[in-house]
């Protein structure tokens, strides 16, 4: 198939899918997260639920709905059409990178967001090997203590 004769069927399948793909919004990352050196506790749980929002707006419904659409797009498709194998090609293709982009971004958030998780416990620990010292005689603990206040 020539290459202007893909690109035109591309953008034919994306103008007939535009009322389908309507339906599947793509939802708005955390743009903002709290430096974990600095963060209080309240502020890196308050990130922590925006984040696992995210993460569950993006895993339970934003992919199952770019499933769906790519699944009525395909029954849509005329069988009989000489190009039928090349729609559903195309078709497949930006389900894909949809479905990758929306991964790779909600990946890039988890790994951010670890940074600072990080950054926050190394933090606390050096609190504790200092003034804190007392606070931290309960085994294991990993909980934000309150911040003082400089």
């Amino acid at each position: 198939m020539k290459l202007s004769t893909r690109v035109s069927l591309v953008a034919a399948l994306l103008v007939s899918g535009v009322s389908a793909q309507a339906a599947c919004s793509y939802p708005q990352a955390p743009q903002n997260l709290p430096n974990g050196g600095s963060a209080t506790k309240e502020q890196m749980l308050a990130a922590e639920t925006t984040i696992k929002e995210y993460s569950k707006a993006v895993q339970d419904t934003y992919l199952p709905c770019l499933e769906q659409e790519k699944n009525t797009t395909v029954a849509g498709l005329d069988a009989a059409d000489p190009q039928y194998a090349q729609k559903k090609t195309a078709v497949e293709e930006v389900h894909a990178k949809k479905h990758n982009a929306a991964l790779d971004e909600l990946t890039a958030l988890a790994t951010r967001w670890s940074e600072e998780i990080n950054v926050a416990v190394a933090s606390l620990a050096a609190l504790s090997k200092t003034s804190w010292k007392t606070k931290r005689s309960v085994a294991g603990m990993r909980a934000w203590p309150s911040r003082p206040t400089s």
